[in-house]
């Protein structure tokens, strides 16, 4: 059980993926689209990914942690954790990839390729020791 909490705390690389890609697109996104000040995009990006996206953040924490210890509880060989995380990548973006479909917000987008690169980056951390 040691390891697979190990492998949970690894999440921190997907949450600062995400929150990264996340905050650049929409900073850039507010001064270039909807015309803001920069105090304004600062401002405004905070609050919309920290506060209006915490719901989010909740969410993905409880999500991502729960498929973390049903996948690895059982067996933890390295040759297997690709998939492992593929279908985690999968079922998380699911509802993100419907939303940018019927939302056309292309932020989700922002947040499906930084959640891939984040699983990318974790996979390499994970087993280190």
């Amino acid at each position: 059980m040691k390891e697979v909490i190990k492998i949970v705390l690894t999440n921190w690389i997907n949450v600062v993926s995400i929150f990264i890609a996340i905050y650049v697109a929409g900073f850039i996104s507010a001064i270039i689209k909807d015309k803001f000040t920069f105090s304004e995009a600062l401002f405004g990006t905070t609050y919309s990914v920290v506060g209006y996206g915490s719901v989010f953040w909740i969410g993905f924490f409880v999500v991502i942690a729960l498929l973390d210890v049903l996948l690895f509880s059982f067996n933890r060989e390295p040759r297997y954790t690709n998939y492992k995380l593929a279908l985690e990548w999968i079922i998380i973006s699911s509802p993100f990839v419907y939303w940018l479909i019927k939302y056309n917000q292309w932020i989700f987008l922002v947040a499906i390729l930084a959640f891939l690169i984040g699983q990318y980056l974790r996979r390499r951390v994970m087993f280190q020791s």
